[in-house]
């Protein structure tokens, strides 16, 4: 199958299908130590991605293992700065920059970097002390695409195509039911719908218009490498 759009996973969190999700993506954002992650996964995961060829990102977020950072904490500036810089250190000593493709924040840090400016410029101070030249994996409506462009820092808009979306554009919530989508021809149906209609439906059935460079598909799915093998097997019966 001719691939003409690029799909990342979160990996490296010690669940999840990491190898079987490898051959079906094209970027990974691998863990690095705040919601979950360690030297020797990361390693294990870097290996494993270089082996297929996948580009890798840092998937930094909240330090809160025991939430596996989806749930906004409440820390200062310095603390959440020294948080993230530390665990793009531990990604780091393992992988040269210039091998460094993006960053993308995990969980409730990837949304509060969309809605809250503070948090967002945090982030992006951090990146800066890294290199400008890594990619940032957003929302192309929040505070980091919008700080990011004004400071000359790449992004991609992503789209996830294992998520349900409300009507204003933002995922439901995982407390949510259906918040999560578990059968493949739904997946299929949403990865068309981005690629080819650059939209998605909404859970009420309204349609939002959405031009993603990147889409998602969460790696701690227990189901998510055979789920998108599939949608990815009707997408090439579809177009052929």
């Amino acid at each position: 199958m001719d691939i003409k759009f690029n799909i990342n996973a979160d990996v490296g969190e010690g669940m999840g299908d990491d190898a079987g999700l490898m051959p079906f993506i094209q970027a990974c954002n691998i863990a690095c130590g705040g919601h979950s992650g360690n030297q020797l996964e990361i390693k294990k995961t870097i290996e494993l991605a270089q082996k297929h060829q996948v580009l890798i990102g840092a998937h930094p977020s909240y330090p809160d293992p025991i939430n596996f950072g989806r749930r906004t904490m409440k820390i200062n500036k310095k603390e959440l700065y020294q948080s993230i810089e530390q665990q793009l250190s531990l990604l780091l000593k393992q992988l040269p920059l210039e091998k460094l493709n993006h960053i993308k924040p995990h969980g409730a840090l990837y949304h509060d970097c969309i809605n809250k400016e503070e948090v967002a410029g945090i982030f992006l101070e951090v990146i800066e002390s890294v290199g400008t030249e890594v990619i940032i994996f957003t929302s192309s409506k929040g505070y980091l695409a919008k700080l990011a462009d004004k400071k000359g820092i790449e992004y991609w808009n992503e789209a996830f195509i294992d998520r349900a979306y409300q009507g204003n554009g933002q995922l439901l919530t995982r407390s949510e039911p259906n918040s999560v989508l578990n059968d493949s021809k739904l997946i299929y149906r949403r990865i068309k719908n981005l690629t080819q209609n650059k939209g998605v439906y909404s859970i009420n059935g309204n349609w939002i218009p959405l031009d993603a460079k990147t889409l998602c598909v969460h790696g701690d799915h227990p189901n998510a490498a055979s789920l998108l093998k599939s949608a990815l097997s009707y997408l090439e019966i579809n177009e052929t």
